[in-house]
């Protein structure tokens, strides 16, 4: 009897959803332009995300147990980065913002779709790695984003493996 107690299989985790939130403030213009490339990041985040979580899907499952939890995963909110130089007249203010993206999953029990638990994490590029890149010729010349998809793709898994860590210590 106390071994069945002590004895606790540990729940099988299956994939819900992956989504990245489409982008539509001023922002997705300005941040993803370059002269010669635009950068989708959209696409791009959502490609990682499947590199990252590569779980066996909840639709697959025949036979659930009471224990097989569902992990939905979504990036509601991310931003590039860039600078900008607002000149009204005689005044001039810096419109500056650093690249960042916010990770949010869902856990949740396969067979009563009851919600188990949530999370959150937000990352954020360094400040002085940030204000290196705005004084590097990529900046001046704008041949090219100033922030692409590579630099999303490390503040990604960045977030990931703090949202994972997260999930491993609430249990």
């Amino acid at each position: 009897m106390f071994s069945k107690i002590l004895k606790k299989d540990k729940p099988r985790v299956f994939l819900g959803t992956l989504a990245v939130a489409p982008r539509s403030d001023i922002k997705r213009h300005i941040d993803q332009w370059g002269m010669f490339k635009n950068e989708d990041l959209d696409s791009n985040l959502r490609h990682s995300l499947k590199e990252i979580f590569s779980l066996p899907s909840a639709k697959n499952i025949e036979d659930p147990k009471n224990t097989d939890l569902v992990l939905d995963v979504v990036v509601p909110k991310f931003q590039s980065g860039d600078a900008w130089d607002l000149t009204l007249g005689d005044i001039g203010l810096p419109l500056m913002w650093r690249p960042k993206i916010t990770i949010s999953s869902r856990l949740y029990f396969l067979s009563t779709a009851k919600t188990k638990a949530t999370f959150s994490v937000t990352e954020k590029m360094k400040v002085s790695q940030y204000i290196g890149r705005l004084f590097t010729w990529r900046a001046f010349l704008r041949f090219r984003p100033v922030f692409d998809a590579e630099d999303m793709e490390y503040l990604l898994y960045k977030a990931c493996h703090k949202l994972l860590l997260k999930m491993q210590k609430a249990k």
